[in-house]
């Protein structure tokens, strides 16, 4: 703490979980009430709120952590092969149907002995990116004129990101996939491969895609979300994603007119779905002055400039991949999600980086911004 250089994350930081408290305290309400009675019989109409209180301590107790793990354990190359091989076959568990947690519609949850339920897709992507950075600066040199380098690239990731194709969370693919885009950009990928990239990436989305929904109904509701996206037709009557998705932009653009106050929302009240988690911009938005909403987009986009601004700190390549592909994780995620909540994307499920209720993406956010701190500020 007596290094002044630790005061601008630390800040954004607690900022985002400030605004998290007071946007969780008033939009989950409905959620928690309704959810509590249901499964306790007693209603409460705090329990997203407390239980993420507890999310945020793990969350900070979990950052300590890896505050105190040397940054040079990172770089070994045993480390990141046991990392990577931990989160993958954690990964592979939401294939097995005996320790599913079935949350709301979604599996790719699991339960294991001794922990709450988690999301292991937030821990393959870190373990993701200590590979995949430690694997690319090895061969980066190589990276324009050797093609075989270009092919293994392309099937290494295809790999990883066919595992979510079939879970199916296509939510965690996408931003995966971005973010290898803007990590081969920034390693000096030249243009033709660029454009390559995104042609193969458009068609495995397509294949996989296409795949996926023939050999199983549960893909049925992202065929809904693509379809209206793209007509603008649901069925108005069943209140699905037409319903949500009217609602969340009539909550967001009620702002630009005049705004409820807030803890005065209505449409968090079973109009917008997931009030606490995927949608909890749109739900807080109707609460607030638009202000409020562009000082948590300036704190993200802070984020984003401080950092890349300390980039000329880091002194060893694989740190600045590392750093680079942790900050483009949370960046392109929060874009998504936003966009998601304007209707410019259809819905994906992924939720808003340090504001949504989820202890697992809290945690691996915190560890990434921490292990982003250590290794710009060499610590």
């Amino acid at each position: 703490m007596q290094n002044k250089k630790i005061m601008p994350i630390l800040i954004v930081w607690w900022l985002l979980i400030i605004y998290w408290i007071l946007a969780m305290f008033s939009v989950s309400t409905y959620e928690s009430f309704s959810i509590t009675l249901k499964t306790f019989g007693d209603p409460s109409n705090y329990f997203f709120f407390f239980r993420h209180l507890r999310n945020i301590m793990i969350a900070i107790v979990m950052a300590l952590v890896v505050y105190k793990i040397p940054v040079d354990f990172f770089k070994k190359q045993k480390n990141i092969l046991i990392i990577t091989a931990v989160t993958f076959i954690l990964q592979l568990l939401v294939f097995e149907k005996h320790i599913w947690a079935e949350y709301w519609w979604a599996r790719w949850w699991i339960n294991l002995p001794g922990i709450p339920s988690i999301q292991p897709c937030e821990f393959f992507k870190l373990g993701y990116i200590l590979f995949m950075a430690w694997w690319l600066i090895r061969k980066r040199k190589e990276i324009n004129s050797d093609n075989q380098l270009f092919i293994s690239f392309i099937v290494i990731n295809a790999l990883f990101l066919a595992i979510f194709f079939f879970i199916p969370d296509f939510g965690s693919a996408l931003v995966m996939g971005l973010s290898v885009l803007i990590m081969w950009i920034f390693a000096g990928m030249n243009r033709k491969k660029i454009l390559l990239t995104l042609g193969i990436g458009a068609g495995a989305v397509i294949v996989l895609g296409s795949i996926a929904a023939s050999i199983s109904t549960k893909f049925d509701y992202l065929q809904q979300r693509m379809t209206y996206f793209i007509t603008g037709w649901d069925d108005e009557s069943s209140k699905s994603i037409w319903w949500q998705n009217e609602q969340a932009l009539a909550a967001i653009w009620w702002w630009w007119l005049i705004w409820n106050g807030y803890w005065k929302g209505l449409q968090k009240f079973g109009y917008i779905p997931e009030a606490q988690s995927d949608f909890i911009f749109a739900a807080f938005s109707e609460e607030v002055w638009f202000i409020w909403n562009l000082f948590l987009l300036a704190l993200y986009f802070f984020l984003m400039y401080y950092v890349l601004t300390r980039l000329k700190n880091v002194h060893d390549d694989y740190g600045k991949l590392i750093v680079i592909w942790l900050l483009s994780l949370i960046i392109v995620q929060v874009f998504i999600n936003i966009w998601v909540n304007l209707k410019i994307l259809p819905n994906t499920g992924l939720t808003l980086p340090f504001i949504s209720h989820g202890w697992t993406a809290l945690m691996a956010n915190c560890m990434s911004l921490m292990l982003i701190y250590k290794i710009i500020e060499n610590k």
